[in-house]
């Protein structure tokens, strides 16, 4: 279509000329007096067609490396398939819905239309960002029974002890070694349940292991790892031996040492020592035996100066773990 000769009129997506067909075609046509371009309505901002609209360029900069030469006629057309701010209060006012969700159009119109809808209509309106949550609580209500399970895990107290600090004072603790963080106490009960509703059944409340058995299912974790090297100097001389392999002693002594760096460098980690593995909440560390660890992914240093320990956490922890990982990456066993 584009080189086929003679007079056409092609409707092409985007509209805006930010990609796609449209964009193509004008890149052919563009240089050609004997076109037209007609850009229909609204162009956003660093697009193509907001560029043409801007005035009339003689040159489009498609990217820092391609320039296209424009001799065509622009023309902007006023269109819009969007209901104005009328027309969106006057069906919203129709419907009287118990809520309103804006999700499309500027944000300052858009901002300016909520407190309309609030104000005139009395009706709760959220305009949320891309990727925000916006929570309305449910007006039907189910009877529904609750398992056995599930309410004596929301019943029972589930207490877990931690030592962590916010970020205000881990600046203090690095600085100071004698502060000591409060213990928080967390009570980490259930507090949701899943719903289910079976067929010819009442619905009913489950605790999410009970469903799990009931799909037949296993629980999933989703853990980070990574084998982190340790530069311990001389491993032979270290050793005394000649081998390769690190002995259980071996192991316990680096673990050792690594745990004495890691509670002077993170006072409110709560390291736990478990003679062959450390583990600061999900943050697990052991001695990594294997020479062809998957994990392994810097493999330049020289195997006789490093020893490489093996680390797995969960995504919670994600932000201790690279912080733990620093430390270790920068510790030098050779000068302890």
């Amino acid at each position: 279509m584009i080189a086929a000769p003679g007079p056409c009129v092609l409707f092409a997506t985007p509209g805006w000329l930010s990609g796609g067909f449209s964009l193509e075609v004008f890149k052919q046509w563009a240089p050609s007096e004997m076109n037209l371009v007609t850009l229909p309505g609204y162009c956003a901002a660093g697009t193509i067609g907001h560029k043409l609209m801007s005035g009339k360029p003689t040159k489009i900069d498609l990217d820092k490396n391609t320039q296209l030469d424009v001799r065509c006629q622009i023309h902007q057309l006023s269109f819009s398939p969007h209901t104005d701010a009328k027309g969106i209060m006057d069906l919203v006012k129709f419907l009287s819905p118990k809520h309103v969700i804006l999700v499309h159009g500027e944000k300052p119109k858009m901002a300016t239309l909520k407190g309309r809808i609030n104000s005139e209509l009395g009706i709760p309106c959220d305009d949320p960002a891309n990727n925000e949550t916006v929570s309305i609580s449910s007006t039907h209500y189910v009877k529904a029974r609750a398992s056995h399970t599930f309410i004596h895990s929301s019943l029972n107290p589930n207490f877990k002890f931690s030592n962590r600090i916010s970020e205000d004072e881990s600046g203090s603790c690095l600085k100071d070694r004698t502060f000591m963080p409060q213990l928080q106490v967390m009570d980490e009960r259930t507090a949701e349940g899943i719903l289910i509703e079976e067929k010819n059944k009442k619905a009913k409340i489950l605790h999410q292991d009970e469903l799990l058995l009931m799909l037949g299912e296993k629980k999933h974790e989703v853990r980070f790892a990574y084998c982190c090297p340790i530069n311990v100097g001389n491993l032979e001389e270290t050793k005394g031996t000649s081998d390769n392999v690190l002995c259980t002693s071996d192991r316990c002594s680096w673990l050792q040492l690594l745990n004495n760096k890691l509670s002077g460098e993170i006072s409110g980690g709560n390291i736990q020592d478990f003679g062959e593995h450390l583990q600061v909440e999900s943050f697990d560390i052991s001695v990594c035996l294997n020479d062809k660890c998957p994990y392994r992914i810097i493999d330049s240093q020289n195997k006789s100066e490093a020893v490489f320990f093996c680390c797995t956490w969960s995504v919670a922890d994600e932000k201790l773990a690279w912080k733990i990982i620093l430390i270790m990456e920068n510790f030098d066993c050779e000068s302890h």
